[in-house]
């Protein structure tokens, strides 16, 4: 792999002293701190109110009670056994190590889990800036005004994602930081073969993690054949990348799918489907690393890309379609339409237009710099812009189908424009004219995310007749809305059982009480919230028939909750609507503790 113009110089200097070294990692540490410390100075003392992080931490107590590294049912959650999950333990153990040292330390569990919530998140924003640091070196821009840029940009951007503060336990955190390795790994500099061997290694650890990631995963491997082909990517480092994604996807399935489990083939978790493809790509690409010629490498890619496209549609066809496609439409009216993170372009465009210069601004800005330096080669070389632009372009593009996408494309915005101001910075003279430094202001000014999100709220302000929805959020009562564990505390003391509640405090249920809950936020409990919609829209003596059936002896009725609210719409005459019309069913018996509060809970009588 060869250097991209002026690269090698630049880095053989950065490279050259001690104090060159020590600069990155300084600036990464300090930029960890930072966000840590914001989001200490601004989290709520019971913790964390995220369904996902809360769940996260509740797999972690049962992974250190004992239950099988293999085995990823979450038994108090459904109907009767439980539901399996399709998260990965990769995530659960390193939490669960932090638990189990601190525990160990102190005897304190709980002070345990607590420095869970805050250092599992602060490592991985460690990972993350380590990443973008290693992108600075690998291409040449690792001068401190570059590193400073990207440092400044990028821990701003990390922080206003919102994945990395105290209690994030959910998976997209390491994530980013993930999906920030892979792109500076195989980003055109230095070290070449051992920086693809190693993005193989990262693209598959996405994938076992979460399948969110596969569009950037394939994205990436698109990028390392086609790079190859037209001689941006040597053969060595393309093999190195294919004999990696190869072996990682076997070590990766061996240390975590039960052999019980190696034949099947689940599309949203870790499978022998993902094995297959992996395997089948990864070897194929080391093969035509041999070819020579630009237009046999083409056909040989070609050949490669039908054949594992073939044995997808012939073995895998049902991992082809949308994983929510299928589901119940009454799934789709109760739960899924509204999950604020799903939300399309379009939805935002309806009902929040302003939020969309928070969660687009940057990674547009980022976008026009690097597809304008693909076309001219400058201010970014056209190689580093050519990789820019295609994981920009993915990123905004399933951000518009799933607003949760703006995480990944405002990491992959970082290093475009901290390059794009370091290099602005550089070649300014130090007694620099007005213009330049409006024009260096302004491209600070649009390279950082909170900025957009501050335009966004104040345009909000001016224009919107009411509260954003991002304001009512960010203004919402942890409390209010049952997030606070004092309010299980009359549950929890009530004989272990079965909770028919709201699925927005499933996972609370489950973290904070000993019960078995029926509803929660998760697409594979499909029965579990079926129950949940049916009940509470039935009539109250056919919601008491259903009850008995399924063992129910508990109700907890979030009084703010928004799924209750629907029902009440729905079905007026409905089993939600007796519980908040003041006619309770004789065969419900309220716990007097909680008459009163955010939460009522209800005794299911014989």
């Amino acid at each position: 792999m060869t250097y991209l113009s002026g690269q090698r110089d630049s880095v053989q200097r950065a490279s050259g002293s001690a104090s060159a070294r020590l600069e990155p990692v300084l600036l990464a540490l300090f930029a960890t701190l930072f966000v840590t410390l914001i989001g200490l100075s601004g989290s709520d003392a019971e913790g964390i109110p995220n369904s996902d992080d809360l769940l996260r931490l509740v797999e972690v107590r049962d992974l250190l009670a004992g239950q099988s590294w293999f085995d990823l049912t979450q038994y108090r959650l459904g109907l009767d056994g439980g539901t399996v999950m399709h998260w990965s333990r990769l995530v659960d153990a390193p939490i669960a190590g932090i638990v189990m040292i601190v525990t160990a330390m102190t005897g304190d569990a709980a002070l345990g889990e607590a420095v869970a919530k805050t250092l599992w998140p602060a490592i991985t924003l460690l990972f993350a800036m380590a990443a973008l640091m290693t992108a600075c070196w690998r291409t040449g821009n690792a001068a401190w005004r570059l590193t400073v840029a990207v440092a400044v940009i990028g821990a701003v951007a990390l922080w206003t994602t919102g994945a990395f503060g105290p209690g994030a336990l959910d998976h997209h955190n390491i994530q980013i930081a993930l999906a920030l390795w892979l792109l500076a790994l195989i980003l055109p500099g230095g070290r070449a073969v051992a920086a693809h061997a190693w993005a193989g290694l990262v693209a598959v650890a996405m994938i076992a993690i979460g399948m969110e990631v596969l569009p950037y995963v394939a994205l990436a491997g698109v990028a390392v054949a086609l790079g190859f082909v037209f001689g941006a990517v040597s053969p060595a480092a393309a093999r190195a990348f294919g004999l990696s994604v190869a072996a990682s996807a076997a070590v990766i399935f061996l240390a975590t799918v039960a052999p019980s489990n190696w034949t099947g083939n689940a599309c949203d978790a870790y499978s022998s489907f993902h094995l297959l493809a992996a395997s089948a790509g990864g070897l194929g690409l080391a093969a035509v690393s041999f070819m020579r010629g630009t237009m046999l490498r083409l056909a040989g890619i070609g050949l490669l890309g039908a054949a594992v496209a073939g044995l997808v549609a012939v073995f895998f066809p049902h991992c082809l379609a949308n994983p929510l496609a299928g589901l119940d439409p009454r799934l789709k009216t109760f739960w899924l339409e509204g999950v604020v993170e799903t939300r399309s372009l379009a939805d935002l465009w309806t009902a929040d237009p302003f939020a969309l210069f928070g969660f687009y601004g940057m990674a547009v800005c980022a976008l026009i710099v690097s597809v304008i330096s693909a076309l001219r080669g400058k201010p970014l070389p056209r190689g580093q812009a050519v990789v820019f632009t295609a994981f920009l372009a993915m990123g905004i593009a399933v951000t518009a189908w799933q607003q949760r996408g703006f995480t990944f494309a405002a990491a992959f915005a970082v290093l475009p424009l901290g390059f794009w101001i370091g290099r602005m910075r550089e070649n300014m003279p130090e007694g620099r004219s007005i213009p330049a430094t409006l024009g260096l202001a302004g491209a600070w000014a649009v390279s950082l995310n909170l900025v957009w999100w501050i335009a966004g709220a104040q345009a909000a302000a001016l224009f919107s007749a009411g509260p954003t929805l991002q304001q009512q959020v960010a203004s919402a009562s942890l409390r209010d809305y049952c997030y606070t564990s004092d309010l299980y505390a009359p549950l929890a003391g009530e004989p272990e059982g079965v909770v028919l509640g709201a699925t927005d405090i499933g996972a609370s249920v489950l973290l904070y009480t000993g019960h078995r809950a029926v509803a929660g936020p998760y697409h594979r409990n499909t029965a579990g919230n079926l129950l949940l919609i049916d009940a509470m829209l039935a009539a109250p003596q056919e919601a008491r028939s259903m009850l008995r059936t399924h063992g129910v002896t508990l109700v907890a009725d979030c009084l703010n909750g928004a799924d209750g609210f629907d029902f009440i719409a729905a079905a007026p005459n409905g089993f939600q609507a007796a519980l908040r019309g003041g006619s309770v069913p004789d065969w419900l018996e309220a716990v007097p503790s909680t008459v009163g509060e955010p939460l009522v809970i209800y005794r299911v009588l014989p």
